[in-house]
């Protein structure tokens, strides 16, 4: 491969990360507005919940969908296709409650149902365009690079909100266009770059099982149902804060901070407090490694510290209340002490939980991720709508925040006791 050629993939590279950046906004926007669309479209926190555990149901749905289509269509044109919906249905989030004989309710439901079934296309073709373009040396460098995406979409998207909304009722609106037209200018990048050139690589006839053959190997291994409890666990965390810490933070009966210090500050620290934390999990497993410790028992320790440093999250409302204390705080400090050290050990699990994945299958790891990120999914989103139907009858995010500080140790928990049965010894598939 030429100079040309190896500066070309890097630009596909970079065009991937562009492209988890844009798929991770479309998908904050509604979150950080939030509180705005449900005052402005008169709809319940349980109806927000509703279409939050709508967009979770298509993602599932989609993630199998589209991990099956893309084995048999190029990501050359699958992959601007499903961007291109994706952004479609975000611009057309701009227009809930204009839609004639449709409810403001009915069509942002419809909008984000939609969104979260295209958004869901983007990892089958992003894995299988690094799979197929780089060597294997280069490939974790480049799903590296399609990663970072998602830090950087969760970081820029509350700034790029704050500085269009005005005090102007509707320019909540605004954003979804604009992010919306992103995604279209990119569709036209890929195009173009991708002219000419050709990124399938031919497949032998029975170089690998038929899927039935490979689901029957996977379902047999008892470690593919403990991943299936622990990333519903780490999901249903991280789902929970997504969607509900943007109106805690500025709800009167949450923390109380105004929109410009949620949307200016405050979001955009926790997310690069996720993205440290993400990465120090990662580094923190290969020093445990170096100093004696088994790849297993470094995995298990660090995922056990990130549950620690959850778990305290369940305790923040009070402790911004003064309802508890911690000494040399005063009860904001305490409390935003506690929402970092959150947002580090919420992402930390990440790395230790895919790297257990990776241990199921060596030829079928794209099944094993797909068949778990729909169990992860169906069970987070499962919990949305009934979590706004108690915020709206008692007033509190309290629960929110206990709801999504346990699970994960209960994930390190089973990890600990049932990754090695005593009694059964599973072989990788």
């Amino acid at each position: 491969m030429g100079v040309a050629s190896k500066y070309w993939k890097w630009w596909v590279c970079a065009l991937l990360l562009f492209a988890s950046t844009i798929n991770y906004m479309d998908r904050m926007t509604l979150a950080s507005v939030s509180r705005r669309v449900i005052d402005e479209l008169h709809l319940t926190k349980a109806d927000y919940g509703m279409v939050e555990q709508y967009f979770g149901y298509a993602f599932a749905f989609g993630a199998i969908i589209f991990g099956l289509i893309v084995d048999r269509v190029s990501p050359k044109w699958l992959y601007p296709a499903v961007l291109a919906l994706w952004s479609a249905m975000g611009v057309l989030t701009a227009y809930a409650g204009s839609f004639g004989g449709i409810s403001a309710l009915s069509s942002l439901l419809l909008c984000r149902t939609l969104l979260g079934l295209f958004e869901s296309g983007h990892w089958p073709c992003a894995l299988q365009t690094t799979q197929r373009l780089l060597a294997p040396q280069d490939r974790a460098l480049g799903n590296s690079i399609l990663q970072s995406g998602v830090s950087i979409g969760a970081i820029v998207t509350p700034f790029i909100i704050n500085a269009m909304l005005t005090p102007e009722a509707g320019s909540w609106r605004l954003p979804f266009i604009v992010i919306g037209a992103v995604g279209i200018v990119w569709v036209f990048a890929w195009i173009f770059t991708m002219r000419g050139q050709v990124i399938e690589v031919p497949v032998k006839s029975g170089e690998k099982a038929h899927w039935t053959t490979a689901l029957r190997e996977i379902a047999s291994d008892h470690r593919f149902w403990l991943l299936a409890v622990v990333v519903s666990c780490i999901n249903t965390t991280w789902s929970l804060y997504r969607v509900w810490l943007p109106l805690a933070l500025q709800d009167k009966s949450g923390l109380a901070f105004t929109e410009e210090q949620t949307l200016g500050r405050i979001l955009p620290i926790y997310y690069i407090l996720t993205d440290i934390g993400c990465i120090a999990a990662g580094a923190a497993t290969v020093w445990l490694h170096k100093r004696g410790f088994s790849v297993l028992n470094s995995r298990r320790w660090v995922f056990t510290v990130c549950s620690l440093l959850v778990l305290p999250a369940m305790f923040l409302p009070n402790l911004a209340r003064g309802e508890y204390a911690l000494p040399g705080f005063s009860p904001i400090q305490a409390a935003m002490l506690v929402l970092l050290m959150t947002a580090a050990g919420s992402l930390g699990v990440f790395p230790c939980y895919y790297a257990f994945t990776q241990e199921l299958s060596k030829q079928h790891i794209g099944l094993v991720t797909g068949l778990l990120s729909f169990i992860a999914w169906i069970g987070g989103s499962s919990l949305q709508k009934p979590l706004g139907a108690l915020i709206d009858r008692t007033g509190s995010y309290d629960f929110a925040f206990q709801a999504g500080a346990w699970p994960i140790l209960g994930a390190a928990i089973c990890l600990w006791l049932f990754w090695d049965l005593p009694w059964r010894k599973s072989q990788p598939a």
